[in-house]
């Protein structure tokens, strides 16, 4: 029987499905995991997918990639042509919008 913390996960961090039955102890710690992912020798899941780890990002990139910056929205670079003024009549019925 083990014994698990209130912080500790209760599903297998191998598989994600079974609850944990097992602990493993490792250098970095120790690794919960169900029967029959401690027989086979599964690693867990969270270091072959650690955060931040599948895309290359850090959380400075994240953080920092100019999208939410402070102030007022800004014009793209190129607005195109000015809309019309007057704005042009509308189409007649039954017919497609020009």
């Amino acid at each position: 029987m083990i014994t698990l913390s209130a912080t500790d996960v209760l599903d297998c961090e191998a598989c994600w499905n079974a609850p944990v039955t097992a602990a493993r102890q490792t250098p970095a710690g120790r690794d919960l995991l169900c029967e029959k992912c401690a027989e086979g020798d599964y690693p867990r899941r969270v270091d072959l997918f650690p955060p931040f780890g599948i895309y290359g990002l850090t959380p400075r990139k994240l953080l920092n990639d100019g999208r939410h910056g402070s102030g007022s929205p800004k014009l793209p670079p190129n607005p195109g042509p000015p809309l019309p003024n007057p704005p042009p009549a509308p189409s007649p019925p039954g017919t497609p919008p020009v």
